[in-house]
């Protein structure tokens, strides 16, 4: 199970919780999370890219925030 696809182009389109997230506005259409990780976020009222240590200039989230 892998918890995100950083080192990786793009995510695989066979995660099919990620397509969800991002076909639902979620996340940006580069989102490098794993579904399971976004979803888990969003059940927990959290934006899936506050959190994300990944890298923007791949993924192009919205910036991380500080704790």
């Amino acid at each position: 199970m892998r918890f995100h696809y950083f080192e990786d182009e793009k995510a695989p389109l066979e995660d099919i919780q990620l397509q969800m997230a991002i076909n639902q506005g979620y996340v940006p259409p580069t989102c490098l999370l794993a579904g399971f990780i976004v979803l888990g976020e969003i059940k927990d009222r959290k934006d899936p890219c506050a959190g994300c240590n990944g890298p923007r200039e791949k993924c192009h989230g919205r910036p991380k925030l500080d704790s």
